[in-house]
């Protein structure tokens, strides 16, 4: 090419003809001058041509119709491994490295290229000479004789490969995080700070077919069927503070009638380029099976607390029935004994299981003659040790029954003293349970303060004085000081 140049070059500076008539003939330059700076600018052009080509991230080419080339530069030997003479010297053509599915797009670049300005633009696959493919993008331009008739074909290609690699690993993320996002079971809307609907999965839509389409609808219109924002609402909450937040929604404009109980996660949506909140991913579940769950067990629950109930008093009128001297006794010492926990600041939970150990605390009494029972007069030492089996009695009736409370425990220990003077077993403060300390001084001061056979009720100021004067050592001062105060502040009376 370089030489082609230069000949062109030589031919148009060689001396003219003199010219006649006359003219005066131009004196002809020496052939040293006439070539010298002639030389030296194509030589500095080669220079600046190769540099050029050197500096150019892709490979540039002239070629023909037939994928024959006969110039290539020097970097298509590191593009594709082949020999550059290989080419030039037409022993291979570019297109038999061009992948076989990619034939028909290559050849209809061209044929488009044809049609408009002669210039194009295509991508396609080769295969190198280690057998790996190669992603060229092709930029060329078809070159015409004043006729028309194309007479090559130029251009540069570059290798893409990273690029296109680039482009797949996102496209293949994309699928990924697409396909999850449409077979999860749970809706997902994604909204924009202004409410609207920019995206939701195949779930909500499925739960809103009566509004579809739902993209570029305002979210509170899709959900509630509302015309403004409704409260609760954890977007707008999400919006306000930009962190997440939950709630709990009965939704009521559903297609799906079958939902109406939702948990809904609002989550922030921020920009990658700015890290500024663009809106709000919304996820919701569907608890309503759940709820309607709980609301089974929650009315099974308050059916088994009913037959409880029912048990418990069943249990103690047979005891009443045969003890009618003290009749009422359970039940009265049931009012003080929870009267007491809840003045200790006792949870609901165990004022409850008070009212069951209340009841149940005598039932061992059912193994004592009734004789020994209605007795109206002072007992023997023989008929006391006899009552004094009532608490083991009724643990051993109770002890397999699965309370949710220490109910057996309570039973068996509510005559046992923090001194160890109590029965059955003479146990101490660490050994008693807080129920039975409760029921302890509960049940004395009943006691002392209603009729019994074999004496007429002594009232509560000997009540209050039996508790006060053997606190710390009998009875738990905390239970006494709870009585007390209900007692001196007339905030308990049994009834």
């Amino acid at each position: 090419m370089i030489n082609k140049m230069h000949q062109s070059y030589l031919k148009s500076q060689k001396p003219q003809p003199q010219p006649g008539n006359g003219q005066q003939a131009a004196k002809p330059l020496e052939a040293n001058q006439a070539c010298q700076p002639t030389i030296e600018v194509l030589l500095q052009n080669d220079q600046d041509f190769k540099l050029l080509l050197n500096n150019i991230p892709a490979v540039v080419f002239k070629g023909y119709l037939d994928g024959s080339v006969d110039f290539f530069d020097q970097k298509v030997e590191a593009m594709t491994g082949y020999p550059r003479k290989d080419f030039e010297s037409r022993q291979r053509k570019w297109t038999d490295l061009v992948f076989e599915e990619d034939f028909d797009e290559v050849k209809q670049a061209f044929v488009q290229g044809l049609k408009t300005n002669k210039s194009y633009v295509r991508e396609y696959r080769i295969r190198d000479r280690k057998n790996k493919f190669l992603w060229i993008q092709e930029r060329s331009q078809i070159v015409c004789n004043k006729s028309g008739r194309i007479q090559y074909v130029s251009g540069i290609f570059f290798d893409i490969t990273p690029q296109k690699q680039a482009e797949e690993a996102l496209q293949e993320g994309e699928r990924f995080l697409s396909s999850i996002f449409s077979s999860i079971l749970d809706g997902i809307c994604v909204i924009d700070l202004n409410y609207n609907i920019v995206q939701v999965n195949s779930t909500l839509e499925k739960w809103y077919k009566q509004a579809l389409p739902l993209v570029g609808k305002k979210c509170y219109e899709v959900h509630h069927g509302k015309s403004e924002p409704c409260q609760p609402c954890p977007a707008h909450r999400t919006m306000l503070t930009a962190e997440p937040h939950f709630e709990t929604i009965r939704l009521k404009n559903l297609g799906d009638k079958n939902l109406c109980w939702t948990d809904v996660h609002a989550f922030p949506w921020f920009s990658k380029t700015t890290g500024k909140m663009k809106g709000v991913i919304k996820y919701i579940q569907d608890i309503t099976f759940r709820v309607n769950a709980e609301q089974t067990v929650e009315e099974s629950l308050t059916n088994l607390q009913k037959a409880l109930n029912g048990t418990v008093k069943a249990l103690g009128n047979t005891l009443e029935s045969k003890d009618p001297y003290t009749a009422g006794h359970q039940r009265r010492v049931v009012q003080l004994a929870c009267a007491l926990a809840e003045e200790m600041g006792k949870s609901s939970e165990f004022i409850e299981g008070m009212r069951v150990m209340g009841f149940l605390h005598d039932l061992g009494k059912i193994a004592v003659p009734g004789e020994i029972l209605s007795k109206p007069s002072k007992l023997s030492k023989y008929e006391f040790n006899l009552i004094k089996i009532h608490p083991q009695a009724g643990f051993d009736i109770l002890k397999e029954i699965d309370f949710p409370w220490p109910v057996a425990l309570a039973v068996v220990q509510h005559h046992e003293r923090l001194d160890g003077s109590g029965y059955p077993y003479g146990l101490t403060d660490p050994d008693i349970i807080p129920e039975a300390k409760i029921l302890a001084v509960a049940d004395v001061v009943e006691a002392m303060v209603s009729h019994r056979p074999y004496r007429p009720a002594l009232g509560y100021a000997l009540a209050l004085e039996e508790i006060t004067q053997h606190q710390g050592d009998r009875y738990d001062p905390e239970v006494v000081n709870a009585c007390l105060n209900l007692v001196s502040e007339q905030r308990f009376t049994f009834h």
